[in-house]
């Protein structure tokens, strides 16, 4: 059987906003100009507004965000840069391809960076710190700011799951030195394809950034820098101008479906990952940890038709491409064990309320097997 409640479809959101996508679209034809036009300066005025920071550069996904602001901050061969291992590899991927060397941090019951940890590994080699914001979780970035304050260590917000989340009313993104931010269309604010976002308050990254993004071009075809080719393209931006404004209302309904969630599967055997104390999620996911053998867990929904998502299912200081780090089992051992028993619940913007019940049901007829 497949699916019949994916965890995830954009589905029910196109039918709810196709005409005005369609129209978002031939206004951008008309325009006569696809890439760098007035649609991205309007959505980078308008998402910095909304993160609460002065600028915001707009790249064609948040991998090369990450990438350009290591760039930026002149990373080199063999500097270290410090992350967790339960993300998405296209964190670690852009240390990488900065020339630098990532070092990896546990986690904490939160399955987020544990703060207490950061001071162990930090090394005269350490140039900045990668903070993930995992499921819409945000991450304790103060705690880190006093860290990379005492340490001289930049802080880069990886807000690729964490759009609209906020710590004591101040929304993440704007505490660090830069953010990175995924338009990818599973994100509660998704294109219809690529993009990404870099967001910061200095005005002289931020000019050269948007150098780099253009193969270093300012104007007049002339590189002033060696750049890359990180553009996100007009109809992306147009799209997600539109979304923005719907953001914080998805956000609410997201939340709704949640707690349907949390009200009704709360079990010994299949519990909520729980929030951060003084932060407000988005609900990216709805996180829960099943103690018992989870792929098997996951396979029986899935013969119901019912789709869930892991984040993520191998931590990426054991896979093969990493090896040469150094890592071996047991070295990170929460986040192993969240890697082994995270699984997450169908949520998308728009999504019926019936359809979080069906789900409901389906676990709870499956739980019953364990």
């Amino acid at each position: 059987m497949g699916e019949s409640i994916p965890s995830w479809t954009y589905q029910y959101e196109l039918k709810e906003n196709r005409k005005t996508y369609i129209e978002l679209i031939n206004k951008v034809f008309d325009s006569g100009r696809l890439i760098l036009g007035k649609e991205l300066e309007t959505f980078e005025n308008n998402f910095s507004k909304y993160i609460g920071t002065d600028f915001a550069i707009g790249c064609d996904n948040a991998t090369n965000a990450l990438f350009l602001i290591l760039k930026s901050i002149g990373i080199k061969k063999d500097d270290e840069v410090i992350t967790v291992a339960n993300t998405a590899i296209p964190t670690v991927s852009a240390i990488r391809q900065s020339g630098a060397k990532p070092v990896f941090v546990d986690v904490n019951e939160n399955a987020l960076i544990d703060t207490t940890k950061i001071k162990e590994v930090i090394s005269s080699k350490t140039k900045a710190i990668i903070a993930v914001h995992l499921y819409g979780y945000p991450c304790d970035i103060e705690e880190i700011k006093k860290i990379s304050d005492k340490y001289s260590i930049t802080i880069i917000e990886d807000c690729s799951q964490a759009h609209g989340a906020s710590i004591k009313g101040k929304k993440i993104g704007s505490m660090g030195d830069f953010s990175a931010f995924s338009f990818y269309p599973t994100k509660p604010l998704g294109a219809y394809g690529d993009a990404g976002i870099i967001c910061t308050n200095n005005l002289e990254k931020y000019e050269l950034l948007k150098k780099l993004r253009f193969y270093g071009i300012e104007k007049d075809y002339i590189a002033e820098v060696n750049g890359y080719n990180s553009r996100m393209d007009e109809i992306q931006a147009a799209i997600l101008n539109f979304k923005l404004k719907k953001l914080e209302k998805n956000i609410e309904e997201r939340k709704n479906i949640a707690e349907i969630y949390y009200k009704n599967l709360s079990e010994e055997i299949f519990s909520p990952i729980p929030m951060p104390i003084n932060s407000n999620c988005s609900y990216y996911l709805v996180p829960f940890y099943f103690s018992g053998d989870r792929d098997r867990f996951q396979n029986i929904l899935m013969s119901y038709g019912l789709g869930t998502n892991v984040s993520y299912k191998n931590p990426i200081h054991l896979m093969k491409a990493y090896k040469d780090l150094g890592y071996r089992n047991n070295d990170l051992p929460k986040t192993e064990m969240f890697c082994q028993h995270n699984i997450s619940l169908p949520i998308f913007n728009s999504m019926p309320k019936e359809i979080a019940y069906d789900v409901v049901n389906i676990v709870k007829k499956v739980l019953v097997k364990f």
